[in-house]
């Protein structure tokens, strides 16, 4: 799910070498950073999908550098990553209820296509889905 403005210790757990190698084991994976400093303040993730779609699985931004355009340029980089392999659309879903995320795809280019519920951390979560040509 895509969030901003997390935590110091969000940020270490799901930047942390363990989590990264999984993450990259796979061909379908992408990964792009962000750095302030030499020091990691944020990533996007994108998996590649069947067809010639991308899902954006989330956009992670420090909260220290949120308001920044950080979360918009690890958008613009992923997407540009999803084009060169041949991707036409990317989609991404976020919490329902997380106005400040829709608001934030929205802006950039995104439209609903849908709701869905899914079960995240043993909850079952209601989830908006967008999406974006990328050609």
């Amino acid at each position: 799910m895509g969030f901003t403005g997390a935590t110091d210790a969000a940020i270490k757990e799901i930047s942390s070498p363990e989590f990264l190698k999984r993450r990259l084991a796979s061909p379908n994976t992408q990964i792009v950073v962000a750095e302030e400093e030499r020091k990691l303040i944020g990533f996007a993730s994108v998996r590649l999908t069947e067809g010639r779609e991308a899902e954006l699985v989330g956009i992670v931004v420090l909260e220290r550098a949120a308001g920044r355009g950080v979360g918009t340029r690890l958008l613009r980089k992923a997407a540009d990553g999803a084009r060169r392999r041949g991707c036409l659309r990317m989609s991404v879903k976020t919490e329902a209820a997380n106005a400040r995320a829709i608001a934030f795809y929205k802006k950039v280019g995104f439209t609903e296509t849908g709701r869905s519920t899914e079960k995240l951390g043993g909850a079952r979560v209601s989830v908006q889905v967008l999406a974006k040509r990328l050609r």
